[in-house]
């Protein structure tokens, strides 16, 4: 991986935000070639802002006076104000790669869905969020064709500076209640978003049956591929729908030093479906195997759980924007609580196709997908 950051992607920056580009570090490049994500520190000279500054431009006024709240060390000059800020640069290329070899047609116009997704999430749902689930504030966004440049908020300046690839079981409840609090902030909101022409994925998740007929194709016979479009449906029958982050990894949250909270990043398969597809996956990807089924019922209790005490919670405030009734809460825990199993199928059948060899593809998923493949075969 190279530590450079592309110099277009600076000048992009510099141009769209009006600024200095100070310095830049590589986060990671984005999959299969796409792009990049970086922080940057960028520099406003207090003496040529008011001069210069575009009042066309997406990068907001606010912005830079937030900047002058955090003036550059001495040894930058005591004359310009700095902002530290997170980018992602999606430049999808010419001639496709992936690491994998799924490198079709279908694969690359995902991605270049998924990156209009973010955009549209970060600037017309992100404001919506509030600390109980901590996302970056989006600072601006561009788009050059379907090259886009997306700045944020650098978390890591807000506190949350801690990353995991894995964590305990008892650090998983602060994501599990990020995910609950997400949950109860996006239930029901599809009609009013639809009304609004909000560009997220009709169905949330990266794995999703509709997007990934190469890897369904590449499965081997058996009843998991026999019951795969009965589990998606099942799921997408959901009567009771919300936002779901869509790649609810551990790797993509940021935590507080003593992993007391927690903020998302990543929002590129946001889309709408039942919130315990991001319970199920999340809990694959941070557990160990042995970890994770000795504490699963523990932690499904402490998401529905806080999930419960969130909708109450936006009822009892008079929210407005609240697109359920006191009467729906219960049915929106017991759905998703029987839908628990066909989420975990759900992902299984992905991996089957996609990475059959896959270490996520255990005994807690094969325990989980043969609950899911009972019901249906008792019921065919």
């Amino acid at each position: 991986m190279s530590d450079t950051v592309n110099q277009q992607y600076i000048d992009w920056l510099s141009q769209v935000c009006n600024a200095q580009v100070l310095d830049t570090q590589m986060i990671q490049p984005l999959w299969s070639g796409y792009g990049a994500c970086f922080r940057a520190t960028l520099g406003y000279p207090n003496n040529t802002f008011s001069k210069n500054h575009d009042e066309s431009s997406p990068f907001l006024e606010s912005q830079y006076h937030q900047a002058q709240q955090n003036p550059l060390g001495p040894q930058q000059g005591g004359d310009e104000a700095a902002l530290k800020v997170v980018v992602k640069c999606a430049t999808p290329p010419h001639r496709l790669s992936h690491p994998k070899g799924w490198n079709g047609e279908a694969s690359h116009n995902r991605k270049c869905q998924s990156f209009k997704v973010e955009n549209s999430f970060y600037s017309d749902v992100q404001v919506q969020t509030d600390a109980s689930c901590r996302t970056a504030k989006c600072l601006a966004h561009s788009q050059q064709g379907e090259a886009s440049l997306l700045i944020m908020e650098d978390l890591a300046h807000s506190g949350y500076s801690r990353t995991a690839s894995s964590i305990s079981a008892a650090q998983c409840i602060t994501v599990l209640k990020w995910l609950a609090n997400f949950h109860a902030r996006f239930a029901n909101v599809r009609d009013e978003f639809d009304s609004r022409s909000l560009q997220l994925w009709p169905e949330g998740t990266y794995w999703h049956l509709a997007t990934r007929e190469d890897e369904f194709n590449a499965m081997s016979d058996g009843l998991l591929k026999q019951h795969a479009v009965d589990i998606s449906t099942t799921l997408g029958n959901a009567h009771y729908h919300t936002l779901v982050h869509g790649d609810a990894k551990v790797a993509n949250f940021c935590f507080t030093e003593d992993f007391s909270d927690c903020a998302a990043v990543d929002f590129q398969y946001v889309g709408y479906g039942a919130g315990i597809k991001d319970v199920a996956y999340f809990l694959g990807s941070a557990l160990s195997t042995q970890t994770h089924m000795k504490h699963r019922d523990a932690l499904l209790n402490t998401y529905f759980q806080a999930l419960e005490d969130a909708l109450h919670t936006r009822l009892a405030n008079n929210d407005s924007s609240a697109c359920f009734k006191r009467a729906d809460i219960a049915l929106i825990i017991a759905e998703w609580k029987y839908l628990y199993s066909f989420a975990c199928a759900d992902f299984y059948r992905f991996l089957a196709g996609w990475s059959p060899e896959h270490w996520k593809i255990d005994e807690e998923l094969q325990y989980q997908t043969d609950i899911a493949l009972s019901i249906l075969e008792r019921t065919a």
